[in-house]
């Protein structure tokens, strides 16, 4: 009789550990980001759903915009009425939402997902993403027309935009030049942008904007490329001047010389030329310079601009490098003057160029000073155009006292002549600057000087 008892008790308490299980009413977890989304040609969505107790039974999607609802997933999981769920650990989901193949007009919409779990309560669980569903690309409208740019020089392009763009600007190959909020009208937009000296001979540049849903908008700009006549150059280099610098730029006294400076020629010039796009990656959304950029006072032209560079060695050739600016000298130790207002982004050594200071001049506009001996101002500081920086040098690769200037646009070095031009500033840039809306352009290039042979072959 005891046994019996002793049998009934633990059924009813098996019972109703049973029950209280198969009753339990705990919803399902559906774990998302319900964050706003902006949605284009199609859109994937995650879900992750989970239920401790009994399991998930069944997960259902779809999408309401005030028309018919549009199901994107509907599944029941494996599982019992009395053993629930087969597998209870998190489930992770991916719905994929094609506005081509869906009967969804553009506008706002709500992506709902759903899950019931196996207790005899079917409790139920639902999350809402809002969503706005957006197909159309945005519309890019030129305001500048013909345009004649300069291989390795620099133009500026007026636009509007009929929508909010989360990415603009001009893309030129495979480089991206941001777009700005004009300074005179904030209904348009504009871009400084570069012929790199290297880019094919038919690039084309493209405006383009990007909106919230990734939308893409391709607009070519109508331009006309002036071939530059190129420059070149021998630097013959020394045992002494190589060891020299080994020492001042990575130390020790290697046994093979030229290896080792070839590294520093070759590796660290492109370590410091990212370090470089870095910098310049971020400007002021303001226009911080005004007129035509001021050359360092009674200097003479070293090297040019994109001056294509052998380097020989016991009279062999040992290596090629292009110099990506112009060497001006005057006197040992001369005071190196701002060539413009803006604001110091970094003021410190940087490998191959020495002690350098870079200025960001707004708009991705910066200037480059390089080989200076000592620095008088700090990262942070506004400068005024003519306020001191420090003072020219031998630092870096540099093999005779002088200032390695250059000029960026959006971290590409472009030809520092035109911004010493203020012809060239007002018929290419100020008209676009300042007026009320743009017209086609016809300008011509400012032209290009003769540039003598570096009088310090050993410079970078």
């Amino acid at each position: 009789m005891k046994l019996l008892w002793l049998l009934i008790l633990t059924c009813g308490a098996a019972g109703g550990w049973w029950a209280l299980g198969a009753f339990e009413s705990d919803p399902p977890l559906i774990q998302t980001l319900p964050t706003l989304k902006y949605v284009g040609d199609d859109y994937m969505h995650e879900f992750t759903v989970i239920d401790e107790g009994r399991g998930v039974e069944t997960l259902r999607v779809w999408v309401e915009s005030g028309g018919e609802p549009v199901e994107l997933l509907s599944t029941r999981y494996d599982g019992t009425w009395h053993s629930g769920a087969e597998l209870t650990i998190p489930r992770r989901v991916q719905v994929t939402l094609d506005l081509d193949a869906t009967p969804i007009e553009d506008g706002r919409a709500t992506l709902i997902a759903e899950a019931t779990d196996f207790s005899f309560r079917r409790n139920r669980a639902r999350v809402e993403v809002p969503l706005v569903l957006d197909t159309r690309a945005p519309r890019v409208n030129v305001l500048t027309g013909l345009t004649y740019v300069r291989r390795g020089g620099t133009e500026l392009v007026v636009y509007e935009l009929d929508e909010p763009s989360e990415k603009h600007g001009v893309q030129v190959g495979d480089l991206f030049f941001p777009g700005f909020l004009h300074p005179e009208n904030p209904k348009q937009f504009l871009a400084f942008y570069a012929i790199p000296h290297d880019s094919a001979k038919d690039v084309r540049p493209a405006v383009i904007a990007l909106d919230r849903a990734n939308n893409e908008t391709s607009v070519p700009l109508s331009i006309s490329i002036i071939e530059s006549r190129p420059t070149s150059d021998q630097i013959q280099l020394s045992e002494g001047f190589m060891r020299g610098k080994i020492a001042e730029l990575v130390g020790g006294d290697p046994e093979d010389v030229l290896s080792a400076y070839l590294e520093i020629n070759r590796g660290m010039r492109a370590e410091n030329a990212e370090k470089i796009r870095q910098i310049c990656s971020e400007s002021s959304d303001d226009r911080l310079w005004t007129g035509p950029f001021l050359q360092m006072p009674e200097s003479k032209v070293g090297a040019g601009f994109a001056e294509a560079r052998t380097y020989l060695f016991e009279g062999r050739e040992v290596d090629r490098q292009t110099h990506l600016g112009y060497d001006l000298a005057s006197t040992a130790r001369a005071e190196i003057p701002a060539a413009n207002d803006g604001v110091v982004v970094f003021a410190d050594d940087l490998g191959i160029y020495g002690r350098t200071v870079l200025i960001d001049h707004g708009l991705s506009l910066f200037s480059l000073y390089g080989h200076l001996s000592e620095l008088s101002v700090e990262r942070g500081l506004a400068v005024a155009k003519g306020q001191p920086l420090g003072r020219s040098g031998t630092t870096g690769l540099a093999g005779g006292d002088h200032l390695h200037f250059g000029i960026l646009v959006g971290g590409t070095f472009v030809d520092p002549l035109e911004w010493f031009d203020g012809k060239w500033i007002r018929e290419h840039l100020e008209a676009k600057l300042t007026r009320e809306s743009a017209t086609p352009d016809l300008e011509t290039p400012a032209a290009t000087p003769d540039v003598p042979a570096s009088p310090d072959a050993e410079e970078s």
